[in-house]
Parts: C-alpha cells; sequence; structure tokens
C-alpha cells in the first residue's frame, strides 16, 4: 500500500488551491498524496480479504527525501513466515530482503509487475514515478468538484481523481490493457504537523476478486528516526 504509493498507499500532504492554469505535474505535486512527507515513519495494519481466505498483515512504512535522492522502506513484523522481510526503494531500484534465505535480492524489471508480499500493489506500482502525467479536465461526482489526471506506461494507465477544495487524492484506478484492474480509495485523514496524513485507506483488486483494507496507527506517526536505515548494508536488520 505507497505506497511512490500504496503501499499505496500511504502519507498525505496538503496543499493550496490550484489556479486552472497549472499543468498536471504541478496539480500533482501540490495535492496531498501517498508517502509525500519528507521525513515520517509509522506502523500500519492491514487485513486482505477474498471469497476463500482472509490475512493479516502489520509493517512499518519510513521515507527519507533530501533533494533528488528518495528512500522508502517496508517491514514486516507479522505474520511470522515474513517477519523481518524488507522492501528498500532508493531512487529507481527495489531492492527486497529475505530473512529466510539471509540475502537480499534486486527486484528485475521483469518481475516489477508481480505483487509485493500482498501490499495489493506491485513493486511498479510502488514505485510510481509521475513524469509523464497529463490533465484530462475536470469532473463533478455529487457535491465535490475533481480534477482528474492520467499516468500512462509501457503495461499500464493510472487515472487520479484529485479534490479540488482539499487537494486531497481521493482515488486512483489503475488499468492495463484498457481493464480497471484496481482502484485504491482513500477513507480518511488526520492532522500531523498540520500535514494530513492517511490514517485509512483499501485498494479493491478486480483481476483477484479481492480488498485489501489498511489502517495507520496514529499514535506510531513519527519523525524521529536515523535515515541510516535505508542504507542497503542495513537492510537485513530491518526494525518494525
Amino acid at each position: 500500500m505507497d505506497p511512490r504509493r500504496i503501499l499505496s498507499t500511504f502519507v498525505l500532504l496538503v496543499s493550496s488551491l490550484l489556479i486552472a492554469s497549472q499543468s498536471a505535474q504541478e496539480i500533482y505535486e501540490r495535492s496531498a498524496k501517498v508517502l509525500s512527507v519528507d521525513k515520517i515513519k509509522f506502523q500500519v495494519r492491514s487485513l486482505m480479504q477474498s471469497e476463500n481466505y482472509t490475512q493479516e498483515q502489520h509493517f512499518t512504512l519510513a521515507r527519507y527525501t533530501d533533494g533528488k535522492d528518495s528512500s522508502s522502506l517496508v517491514c514486516f513484523s507479522y505474520p511470522k513466515n515474513i517477519k523481518g522481510t524488507a522492501i528498500l526503494l532508493k531512487n529507481k531500484s527495489t531492492l527486497v530482503y529475505f530473512p529466510s534465505l539471509g540475502r537480499s535480492r534486486l527486484i528485475p524489471k521483469e518481475d516489477e509487475d508481480n505483487e509485493a508480499f500482498g501490499l495489493g500493489l506491485s513493486f511498479a506500482e510502488i514505485q510510481n514515478n509521475t513524469t509523464e502525467l497529463s490533465k484530462l479536465g475536470t469532473i463533478k461526482k455529487g457535491t465535490h468538484s475533481y480534477y482528474q489526471l492520467e499516468k500512462k506506461t509501457k503495461k499500464q494507465k493510472i487515472l487520479y481523481l484529485i479534490d479540488k477544495k482539499s487537494m486531497i487524492i481521493k482515488e486512483m484506478d489503475i488499468y492495463q490493457n484498457n481493464e480497471l484492474i484496481k482502484k485504491v480509495v482513500i477513507d480518511s485523514f488526520a492532522l500531523f504537523h498540520n500535514k494530513k496524513i492517511i490514517t485509512k485507506w483499501h485498494i479493491i483488486d478486480y483481476k483477484k476478486n479481492k480488498t485489501t483494507s489498511y489502517s495507520v496507527d496514529k499514535k506510531s506517526i513519527t519523525t524521529s528516526f536515523s535515515k541510516r536505515i535505508f542504507k542497503r548494508s542495513a537492510i537485513s536488520h530491518c526494525r518494525p
């Protein structure tokens, strides 16, 4: 769930209203979105539900940005069979540490569309590069007006729905071969140091017929941690 994103999914930075002349990239950069706070760490509980099974996971998300360098870390603490597993996203590379094997592995391009340990998103979706955004216009749903942005890659198309008043990304629709395969929905948020932080969201996977919901432990949200946790040499010492 950056989430870079869903991890999907997951930290919101609020901004002021945008004027109509702004580009898609400017709208996105100034909107509230997943993992956009420069330095933050928090714990997440996820619950994956399908027709045949239910699976719960606990993990910690951390992010640190310094200029053009950006790092994100996902560290699993539950269930036992994946405890200590870590995903390090550093600039454009993705490194996964497997405690059962005692070694790390770089995710190759051909595996980027594989789902990342039940997070509801693929490694490619977590990396989510937004340099190819285009603005489709504005739409109205009920009493709310939204900006609609589009991002296209070689394999996917992502539609972002951004509330014009609050500048919060409300939904993300992920398409593959013109088929809607996933929907990311932001359910609630809270203020942290005058910034809007996602506290609940869910991902609907239409192809696998499952829904994964996420809830942030508000008491765990902090900016107090060392950036050393993002070093490749430290990933094997992942601590939730």
